[in-house]
C-alpha cells in the first residue's frame, strides 16, 4: 500500500506576550482523503475543538505555548486513501511544570490549542488530555469513533446536531476533573462505556434517539449526574455497595438489581445501562 506524507503548512509564527511565549498556525490541506485518524496528546493549558466548513483542508489549528516549557509537534501522513494526523505537546526535559508552582496559573493561560476539524471526512479522535480545561464540541464533525482520556482537566463535549457518522463505541476516561457531556443521543453511537475516577461526570442524554443504545458505567470514588428525556425508556443494571450512594427516581425494580423507568412498555427507544459502583454516587434525572 502506498504512502504518502504531506508536510504540514505552517502559515504563520508570532511572538506574543513575552518572547517565551509563540503563537504558530498550521493547515493540512484536503487531498482527497475518505477517512481521518486523529490523536491529540495535550498535557497542559486550554484545549478548544471545533468543526471547520473550509472545504480545502482537514484542519486549521492556532497553537500557543510557552515555548521554555513545552513545545508541540504535529505529523500528518497518509495510508492509502486513510489520513493520520497526530498532535503532541512534549515538556522539555529540563524542565518540570510541577516546579514551578507560583507560574502555574499563567502556564495552564499561555498554552492554548485551538483546533478547527473538517466536516467533510469520517474521522476517529483519540485525545488524552493532562491538567487543564478542554472544550470538544463535536457538532457538524463526523465522528466515527471516540476514545476519551480527561486525566486532572475539566472538559464539556457536546453534540449539539446529530452526527452524520455512526460511533460503534464511544470510550469516556475521567479522573480529578469535571467533565460534562452533552447531547450522547445526537452522537449517534451503539455503545458506549464510562469511568468515572475521583471527579465529578455528568452525562446528558438529550438529542435524538434513533434506535436502543448500551452503555456501562463505572464509578469509582466521584460522582455521576445522568439525565435522560422522559420520552426514552430505561434499564439499570446496578449493584452498589453500603458505602455508594445510588438515586434511581422514577424506577421500579423488576428483578434483583434490575431496574426498569415506568415508561419502559410504551417507549420506542430504550437505554440500556450496566453501572458498577464503589464508594462514589449515582444519580439519575429526568428532563423534559
Amino acid at each position: 500500500m502506498k504512502k504518502i506524507i504531506f508536510p504540514i503548512l505552517i502559515l504563520l509564527t508570532i511572538s506574543a506576550q513575552s518572547n517565551d511565549i509563540v503563537t504558530e498556525r498550521h493547515s493540512v490541506p484536503y487531498k482527497g482523503e475518505k477517512e481521518l485518524d486523529v490523536s491529540i496528546e495535550f498535557g497542559l493549558g486550554q484545549l478548544e475543538l471545533r468543526s471547520n466548513d473550509n472545504s480545502k483542508y482537514l484542519v486549521q489549528a492556532e497553537i500557543t505555548y510557552s515555548k521554555d516549557i513545552y513545545r508541540p509537534e504535529i505529523s500528518y501522513k497518509t495510508v492509502g486513501d486513510r489520513g493520520k494526523l497526530k498532535m503532541v505537546s512534549h515538556q522539555n526535559k529540563d524542565k518540570s511544570v510541577w516546579g514551578r508552582s507560583k507560574k502555574s496559573d499563567s502556564d495552564l493561560k499561555n498554552n492554548h490549542w485551538r483546533i478547527a476539524m473538517t466536516e467533510q471526512v469520517p474521522t476517529a479522535y483519540n485525545v488524552e488530555l493532562g491538567l487543564g480545561k478542554g472544550i470538544l464540541d463535536f457538532t457538524n464533525i463526523g465522528v466515527s469513533d471516540l476514545n476519551l482520556e480527561c486525566g486532572l482537566s475539566d472538559v464539556l463535549v457536546e453534540f449539539a446536531k446529530k452526527n452524520p457518522e455512526r460511533i460503534r463505541n464511544l470510550v469516556i476516561q475521567t479522573g480529578l476533573g469535571n467533565v460534562e457531556v452533552t447531547g450522547l443521543c445526537n452522537s449517534n453511537m451503539d455503545r458506549f462505556s464510562v469511568e468515572s475516577g475521583l471527579g465529578s461526570t455528568k452525562l446528558r442524554f438529550d438529542g435524538d434517539l434513533r434506535r436502543d443504545i448500551k452503555g456501562r458505567l463505572t464509578v469509582g470514588l466521584g460522582s455521576l449526574t445522568i439525565e435522560i428525556p422522559e420520552e426514552y425508556a430505561v434499564q439499570i443494571e446496578a449493584e452498589g455497595s453500603f458505602l455508594s450512594s445510588l438515586n434511581f427516581n422514577g424506577f421500579r425494580e423488576v428483578e434483583q438489581n434490575i431496574y426498569r423507568s415506568k415508561n419502559w412498555k410504551n417507549a420506542g427507544q430504550r437505554i440500556y445501562l450496566v453501572i458498577e459502583i464503589g464508594l462514589g454516587s449515582v444519580d439519575i434525572r429526568w428532563i423534559e
